[in-house]
C-alpha cells in the first residue's frame, strides 16, 4: 500500500477524530508550552496507564455481552491483564526515569536523585509539579473516555470484540513508544534535550497509531472488517 493509498485510509477511519485529538495534546504542549523530553514521555506512560484502564472495561463488556462463559472467560483475562500489562507498564516506566536520570535531565521539581524503580511517586510529583501537564493528563481521559463511550459503545464495536482478542488490544501501544524512545534516545542522551528530538517522540507516534508507516496497531475497526 502506497503513503497515498495509506493517507486516505487514515483519513476515512471512524475513529480518526479521536486519535487525534489523542496524540494534538502532547503536540501541543511542546509546540506551545515548551515541554521537554520528561514531561512528554511521563504524558504517553500515563497515556498507557489509561488505555489499560479502558481497556479492562473493553473485556468485561466483550464478554458480559455475549454469554455466561464468556463473562467468566473476561473476569480471568481482566485480572490477569492487570498484572501482565501492569508489569510491563511498571517497566517501561522505570526505563523512562532510568534513561532521563543518565542525561541530567530530569526537572520540573523532580527530585534528580528520585529512584527510577519509584515510578509512581516521580510521576505524581512531575504532574504536581507541572500544572500544564496536570491539564493535559486531564483532557487525556477526557478523549479517551469520550473514544470509549461514543466510538466503542454507542457505535457498537462490543458487538464483534471478544475478551481475547481485546486482551491484547493495547500492547501495540506499547510497541510504539519503545519504538519511539529507541529514536529518541541517542539525541536526548548527547545533546540534552533538542526540540526535534522531543517532537520525533510526538509525531512517530502519530503517524504509527494512524497506520501511516509501514506498521499499523491493532484496532477495533480492524477486528470488526476480519470478523465480517
Amino acid at each position: 500500500m502506497t503513503l497515498t493509498e495509506r493517507a486516505n485510509a487514515a483519513l476515512q477511519r471512524p475513529d480518526l477524530i479521536w486519535v487525534v485529538a489523542s496524540n494534538l495534546i502532547p503536540v501541543i504542549g511542546v509546540i506551545f508550552y515548551g515541554w521537554a523530553a520528561l514531561p512528554l514521555m511521563v504524558f504517553y506512560w500515563i497515556e498507557n496507564v489509561v488505555i489499560g484502564g479502558f481497556n479492562i472495561l473493553k473485556i468485561l463488556v466483550s464478554g458480559f455481552t455475549k454469554s455466561r462463559t464468556l463473562a467468566v472467560v473476561a473476569v480471568f483475562l481482566s485480572a490477569f491483564f492487570v498484572f501482565h500489562y501492569g508489569l510491563f507498564t511498571y517497566v517501561h516506566g522505570i526505563f523512562v526515569f532510568a534513561m532521563f536520570s543518565m542525561s541530567g535531565a530530569i526537572h520540573a521539581g523532580l527530585d534528580p536523585n528520585a529512584a527510577p524503580d519509584d515510578v509512581l511517586t516521580n510521576v505524581l510529583a512531575l504532574v504536581n509539579a507541572d500544572n500544564d501537564l496536570y491539564w493535559s493528563v486531564l483532557a487525556l481521559v477526557a478523549v479517551q473516555a469520550g473514544w470509549f463511550v461514543f466510538y466503542w459503545l454507542l457505535f457498537g464495536h462490543w458487538r464483534t470484540a471478544s475478551p481475547i482478542t481485546q486482551m491484547y488490544e493495547p500492547y501495540g501501544r506499547i510497541i510504539v513508544l519503545h519504538m519511539t524512545i529507541i529514536v529518541a534516545t541517542l539525541p536526548v542522551l548527547l545533546l540534552g534535550e533538542p526540540m526535534f528530538a522531543v517532537l520525533i517522540l510526538a509525531v512517530l507516534k502519530s503517524i504509527v497509531e494512524l497506520g501511516l508507516s509501514g506498521f499499523q496497531i491493532p484496532n477495533d475497526s480492524d477486528n470488526r472488517h476480519q470478523s465480517t
